[in-house]
């Protein structure tokens, strides 16, 4: 989902005129509340001027129920309905080209906060005062960052790159229907725990749990640039985690995941049922499967990994974070973009191209779940052509501005840091001009490995992405990608990886991760396959995308065809591993 004291004067601090919010229905009273009180905010000014004089504010509400059901092995564990409303609210002072964003310290404040929970009634008076009391926040936070962002460039013997802080938008205007899906609450519990009995079935299965959440509502948005937004904002998903062990204790584990932005484009239950029962075959599977071992070669994605790899070696790396000011000697936390210096240089095979399209509603007849219609900064949402012909042409942008563009492209999808939102993919459409069927490309694999004097190439069919283990094992795959000498982003692991021999006979390996893979790895492409598949996903800032983290939520698709690389290294950590149960599990 789109989730001290100042002495104040009253004179123009923005252009006086009255914002032209005519459209408005009257009988809206989140809007009206928003206008009336930004229209006031705009008349207000810290006396001295200068940097503490506000040039934008947006108010944001996103106003929602959830519906929450957790089952495990054919019992409901939690069941909840609520209601909520969440505000952002943004105050800027300065100007578009020097902000107080873009320091290690923006949007931190030091005051007395006022402002505290919001109203679930449409009391006009109510929201006009929580509108009120998050704008003065908001506006002493402004003043604190700006303050703090001067004093750290006065520090400074090198200056800053000049960028601009803020890029302006056109004004849009768009009042969708607010209305609200309905759910059954009742069927969708019963659903979700019949679906949980699933696993009562494998003994193999030590841990199953099954979440099913419904966020449905309406995101209002507001800011003094005149744009005004209401529109339905759902996202429904549904998943499952499966754990089992081997004989040796080492911990196997899959995971199936459904989510849709209309609950009636949600997944059947027959597709539900697969999904799990597969999940939970695989577990039975990888527990007697033997332990693999380190290992480089020829290495075959099919569709569906490959879709995975894309969503992490590409589309992590499409957003270009800009480095915050900071104290000189002060350390700062902070990730690149490993495409930073890439733009205009080949990244993939020239017959590849790739296209993130938030634009496009389905594919194949199935709904594309990143679809959307405006970001969270109000800017319409633009088909962006990322690759052409191998080549990187654009990144996906926010409203601050990067080196080689100074403009949104309506990409704003998640919270970001120091002030300023995070770019992310919406649909991400992997196109080949040259292909062969995947049955050619698993041939050309194995005669690659007889080539080399290789026993076995490696195929991969799934990854653990969104990643389905523990805080713990994600913090580990991160410490040993470093120590590989990877990227500093990890790359989930293989959850279903198979030997390949020369007869083509394929044998499941478990506990398997990739060493040394980062987004370089994807100029090795050799070739991609006719058949596509499509992934989806609820991307959540998190990394790996980690099932159940994050507030913020970003429904997100891939299509891609399946991928030969010419080599790819695989590790087995050496991890202490738990004994398994003494008893076996008690039967039903």
């Amino acid at each position: 989902m789109k989730r001290r004291t100042f002495l104040i004067s009253a004179a123009a601090m923005m252009p006086a005129a009255r914002i032209g919010f005519s459209q408005i229905p009257e009988d809206d009273v989140i809007l009206r509340a928003m206008r009336d009180e930004l229209d006031r905010s705009r008349q207000l000014r810290v006396v001295g001027g200068g940097d503490a004089v506000p040039y934008f504010l947006s108010y944001s509400l996103s106003d929602a129920t959830s519906f929450h059901v957790a089952a495990s092995f054919g019992a409901a564990l939690a069941v909840s309905r609520n209601r909520f409303r969440v505000p952002e609210i943004e105050v800027r002072v300065g100007n578009y080209d020097f902000d107080n964003t873009g320091h290690i310290y923006s949007g931190i404040y030091t005051g007395s906060k006022f402002d505290g929970g919001w109203p679930l009634d449409d009391s006009y008076a109510t929201l006009r005062e929580c509108f009120w009391l998050g704008t003065d926040r908001a506006y002493k936070t402004a003043i604190e960052s700006m303050s703090r962002k001067r004093a750290a460039l006065n520090n400074a013997s090198v200056p800053a790159e000049k960028l601009a802080d803020y890029s302006q938008a056109e004004t849009v205007k768009y009042i969708a229907k607010a209305v609200r899906g309905k759910l059954d609450d009742a069927a969708w519990q019963a659903r979700v725990v019949k679906l949980s009995a699933i696993f009562n079935s494998y003994p193999e299965v030590l841990s199953a749990g099954v979440e099913f959440q419904a966020i449905q509502g309406v995101t209002y948005l507001m800011n003094s640039e005149g744009t005004t937004l209401r529109y339905p904002d759902d996202v429904l998903f549904l998943y499952t985690k499966v754990e089992g062990q081997a004989p040796d204790g080492m911990v196997v584990r899959d995971f199936a995941g459904f989510q849709a932005i209309d609950p009636e484009k949600m997944a059947s239950e027959s597709e539900m049922r697969k999904g799990f029962t597969d999940a939970a075959e695989n577990v039975r599977a990888l527990a007697k499967a033997p332990a693999g071992e380190a290992c480089s070669g020829p290495t075959l994605f099919e569709p569906a990994a490959a879709a995975q790899l894309f969503a992490q070696l590409l589309g992590d790396n499409l957003w270009m974070p800009r480095k915050p000011l900071a104290e000189p000697g002060r350390s700062v936390n902070f990730l690149p973009s490993e495409l930073e210096s890439k733009l205009g240089s080949r990244i993939l095979p020239e017959w590849i191209d790739v296209v993130d399209d938030p634009t496009q509603t389905a594919w194949n007849g199935k709904t594309l779940v990143g679809h959307e219609l405006y970001d969270m900064e109000g800017v319409p949402q633009q088909a962006v052509s990322v690759v052409e012909k191998g080549v990187l042409k654009n990144f996906l942008t926010t409203r601050q501005p990067i080196r080689g563009s100074s403009k949104s492209n309506g990409h704003a999808r998640l919270p970001g840091s120091y002030g300023a939102d995070r770019a992310a993919i919406t649909n991400l459409i992997v196109k080949s001009s040259q292909a062969s069927p995947l049955a050619d490309l698993k041939k050309k694999m194995i005669d690659m490995c007889k080539e080399r004097g290789k026993p076995y190439g490696m195929l991969v069919r799934k990854l653990d992405y969104p990643f389905s283990a523990s805080a713990s094992d994600l913090r580990s795959l991160a410490s040993g990608s470093t120590q590989s000498g990877g990227s500093a982003r990890p790359l989930s692991p293989p959850v279903l990886v198979y030997r390949v021999y020369a007869d083509g006979r394929e044998e499941l390996v478990r506990g398997l991760r990739f060493r040394g893979v980062s987004s370089r790895a994807l100029r090795d492409v050799l070739a991609a396959s006719q058949e596509s598949a499509l992934f989806d996903f609820v991307d959540n800032a998190a990394p790996l995308a980690f099932l159940g983290a994050g507030g913020f939520l970003a429904p997100t698709a891939v299509v891609a065809p399946g991928l030969l690389f010419d080599e790819m290294e695989f590790e087995s950590p050496q991890d202490q591993l738990a004994k398994p149960p003494i008893v076996p599990p008690p039967t039903a």
